[in-house]
């Protein structure tokens, strides 16, 4: 499975390693850090490669706007079925990922979203508008989140097994 890290309210380019996780994901991996000039956030990703294949699948993965980022680790049962959902309320994909029906979920819906989900996950959404992180995970604990709080104001975010 994949492997999920981040900071939220500070950025270190020089700690931030994603060779740590590679044995999660070596499909591929991905870092999205948010401009000097927002609040600094880092979330980073190694990709196992299951259900898409492609390119569009990959994480930390941006909405069209670019004001919400993901990243994510886990698979969705139904995604099937909530695409088709959503896709009736007007939202298009570009990929065929559970990835991108889960993210397109939690932003339409909220957190909410999650409990129409069958499946495991551990996810951070980033709000780049509000500077407000959603952090969230699968019922059973099946993808648990593990997190550090650093100073009272910082956050570190690791997800692997």
């Amino acid at each position: 499975m994949c492997g999920i890290l981040g900071t939220v309210g500070f950025k270190n380019d020089s700690r931030f390693d994603l060779s740590l996780l590679e044995h999660r994901g070596p499909d591929g991996s991905g870092i999205w850090s948010s401009p000097d000039d927002e609040f600094p956030v880092m979330l980073g990703h190694t990709r196992l490669s299951i259900i898409d294949l492609s390119e569009e699948a990959n994480q930390p993965m941006l909405c069209v706007n670019e004001r919400y980022t993901f990243v994510y680790n886990g698979e969705i049962y139904n995604f099937i079925e909530l695409r088709k959902s959503l896709e009736a309320q007007g939202h298009q994909f570009f990929s065929n990922s559970d990835t991108e029906v889960f993210f397109k979920g939690l932003i339409a819906e909220g957190p909410n979203f999650q409990l129409r989900c069958n499946g495991m996950w551990a996810f951070c959404l980033w709000d780049r508008k509000l500077s407000k992180a959603l952090f969230g995970r699968d019922r059973f604990g099946k993808k648990p989140l593990f997190y550090s709080l650093m100073n009272s104001k910082n956050l570190v975010l690791l997800r692997r097994q």
